[in-house]
């Protein structure tokens, strides 16, 4: 029984060790697709430096992709988590510091500057927090394990390009968060490539640290996607007793129906108001929408996000 007992023991032993010394299953997984990430326009020495090294998973990664919440947030709670007055009082002291930049830049792309600074608060809180995650690593992981494989796999990719183009001659990582959200904006690797902009050209496009080409890039990102300078996004309204049973989505409504029409001023055609309905616990909130809510909508593709970008750009700017 000894004798045995040694045996099974040794087995277990060398078990171990050789398992130890085998490469996991992503790491032959990133072997595999190194030919495909030549082709793709990368060279042997960024991949080498970005993904060779890689032998497991980053279970950060997986654990936050894995555990995000499937309920819906109400829209008081999604507001107040985004709208506070050190968030609103930040934004006002940063459009005045950075107003000579966001004006030069508002005469090149049509994009109010409130809506800049806005967008740069709800996504990083005005660059205080990037996320603190190797965005190759962490697009790698994703692409390997996660639902969307495919979307992740060419986000890996491009960011790659992304190395290779800026960074490959240095020690520097590509930083931001778990999903592969870069930079003080917040951007994919794909939408750094098509619309971030080296606006201070120093010929380096730099996202995280420049505020030339944080602010030119948004605008930039918004500008392609459509915006009008003549048109506005969003404003909070209130309507008369009488209206509000009456009012419906994706009607256009005169401004004699609301009590605060004086905010609606800024509007391309103050005539015709399409309205957006909020369910508020109980009660319900109106919202003015103009033509630059969809283009915000761009930026992520949520009711909530877009209302909630022109409420702190509004409240920045104090139109009410």
């Amino acid at each position: 029984m000894k004798f045995i007992f040694i045996n099974i023991f040794l087995i277990k032993v060398i078990f171990f060790y050789s398992s130890a010394l085998l490469p996991s299953n992503f790491s032959i997984w990133l072997q595999e697709l190194e030919p495909e990430i030549l082709d793709y326009g990368v060279s042997k020495q960024t991949y080498s430096k970005t993904l060779s090294h890689l032998k497991n998973v980053n279970k950060k990664v997986l654990k936050l992709y894995n555990n995000q919440p499937e309920f819906k947030i109400t829209f008081d709670n999604y507001y107040n988590r985004n709208i506070n007055q050190k968030r609103i009082k930040l934004g006002k002291d940063l459009l005045k510091k950075y107003q000579n930049i966001l004006t030069e830049i508002h005469a090149k792309y049509d994009v109010a500057p409130e809506i800049i600074v806005s967008i740069w608060g709800i996504e990083t809180n005005y660059g205080m927090y990037m996320g603190n995650f190797n965005v190759i690593e962490a697009l790698a992981t994703l692409a390997y394990s996660s639902r969307r494989k495919s979307f992740f796999k060419k986000e890996l990719f491009n960011s790659l390009l992304i190395y290779e183009t800026n960074f490959k001659d240095t020690n520097k990582v590509l930083i931001g968060s778990w999903a592969g959200a870069m930079g003080q904006g917040q951007f994919m690797p794909s939408s750094f490539l098509n619309y971030a902009v080296d606006y201070d050209k120093d010929k380096i496009v730099d996202i995280w640290n420049s505020h030339h080409d944080i602010f030119a890039s948004i605008a930039n990102y918004l500008k392609s996607h459509g915006w009008k300078k003549q048109n506005y996004w969003s404003v909070e309204v209130q309507v008369k007793e009488g209206f509000k049973k009456k009012i419906q989505e994706n009607t256009n409504y005169n401004i004699s129906i609301f009590k605060n029409s004086k905010l609606l001023d800024n509007f391309a055609n103050s005539k015709e108001i399409n309205i957006k309905i909020i369910k508020s616990n109980e009660k319900l909130r109106y919202f003015a929408i103009d033509k630059n809510f969809k283009i915000i909508k761009k930026y992520n593709n949520s009711d909530y996000y877009a209302l909630i970008v022109g409420d702190l750009a509004n409240k920045i700017k104090n139109i009410y």
